[in-house]
This record gives structure tokens, sequence and C-alpha cells, in this order.
């Protein structure tokens, strides 16, 4: 998917205006739940998502949907990563 595809998805699907998020490499974050939903793509490096019961490995131009409440950790590779961020509140 490209920068352009995923902003346009962000904005049909109701999510807001998105930011950069940077994650240093080799980060491994805790386990931690969000009170919004979050669209994230990789646009820079390697980014591992947990979640219970799979580790989702991405490149750049892969994407993810995590809802509010899923409990999940945030995982960079050896060269960090960038991913840009879409939020929106529960309904």
């Amino acid at each position: 998917m490209t920068e352009d595809e995923f902003r346009s998805e962000l904005a049909a699907q109701g999510y807001g205006e998105p930011r950069d998020a940077e994650f240093e490499p080799h980060a491994d974050g805790e386990l931690h739940s969000h009170e919004f939903s979050a669209m994230a793509m990789v646009t820079r490096g390697e980014f591992r998502l947990g979640l219970e019961d799979e580790t989702r490995v991405m490149g750049v131009g892969d994407w993810c949907e995590v809802s509010a409440g899923t409990l999940h950790s945030e995982m960079a590779g050896p060269v960090g990563a960038t991913l840009l961020v879409g939020t929106k509140q529960p309904a």
C-alpha cells in the first residue's frame, strides 16, 4: 500500500490526521492497550506487532489495525522503524 492509499483508507474509516511514530533500533515495548483504535503503516524499517496469539512482522508498505482495548506490544527491528499512525475514539 502506498502512503497516499493509506491516508485515503484512514479518512474513509473515520481516523484522524495521521502522525509519524519513531521506534529506536531493537525497541521492545511492554504489553499494553489504548483507549483508542489505531491504524498504522510502516514507512521505514521493520516493525513487529505482538498480540496475545501471534506476532506480526511488517515491512515498508505493510499496515495493521488495533482496536481499542486490545493488548499488544510494539517492537522494532535492527534499524528501528517509522510508522504513519491514525487514531480514533471508539463509537
